[in-house]
């Protein structure tokens, strides 16, 4: 029977190893597979690159529109008003005259006080004092303006305030005492000390006071 397809035992590879022992020859290792190289740390700059290597960069053509802004809202018409007027009296040299107010009063004697009028309108005096009528009736609040007046006509380019009110709490609802007090500073007596006489502006009491300015009257009596 021949060699070929013959099998070698373990006994033949284990005497075979002993004699090559004793001859001092030593069979060389078998090569190990060779190692895949390690691969190299990426730089910042490069890791940046790969990160962004996926990402589209959109063009300003298709960039999505910005939401437009929102609208103010409508500012209520009282809100609006009061702001006109404000701005309005911020931008004048004077205040703003409320003549064509229905409460409106004014009046004047004889042509010094006529050519004065606007100004005291205007407010453009400054005020020496005030006497307040609240609480007061009728009789007892004419009492009270005609020595007020009297005294106070002894101070030269004098112009004061009175507060009359507009009677919104009256029985009547009425402003009785600006009519009364109307009637008393266009009477003849009082006519020796007064020039003239408006409603004050709005920012100063507006038709619930009269601004009156008097002449100067040196003895102060009546």
């Amino acid at each position: 029977m021949s060699d070929k397809g013959r099998t070698v035992s373990g006994n033949s590879l284990s005497r075979l190893s002993d004699l090559l022992d004793k001859a001092g020859v030593r069979l060389k290792d078998p090569d190990k597979p060779a190692q895949p190289p390690k691969p190299r740390e990426l730089s910042d700059d490069e890791l940046f690159a790969q990160a962004m290597s996926n990402i589209e960069r959109v063009s300003w053509r298709h960039a999505p529109l910005s939401s437009p802004p929102l609208g103010r809202r409508p500012e209520p018409e009282s809100d609006a008003e009061g702001r006109r007027l404000m701005q309005e009296i911020m931008n004048e040299q004077s205040p703003i005259t409320i003549s064509n107010h229905p409460e409106y009063i004014e009046g004047w004697i004889g042509v010094a006080g006529k050519k004065l009028l606007p100004r005291l309108r205007d407010g453009l005096y400054s005020i020496q004092g005030q006497i307040d009528l609240h609480g007061l009736g009728k009789a007892e609040a004419e009492a009270a303006v005609e020595e007020y007046i009297i005294g106070m006509s002894r101070y030269q380019s004098c112009c004061v305030k009175i507060i009359h009110g507009r009677g919104i709490n009256s029985p009547a609802a009425k402003a009785t005492l600006k009519e009364s007090l109307q009637r008393l500073l266009s009477t003849r007596k009082m006519s020796r000390y007064v020039l003239a006489y408006a409603s004050a502006p709005q920012c100063d009491g507006g038709v619930g006071a009269v601004y009156v300015l008097l002449s100067r009257h040196a003895n102060g009596r009546s």
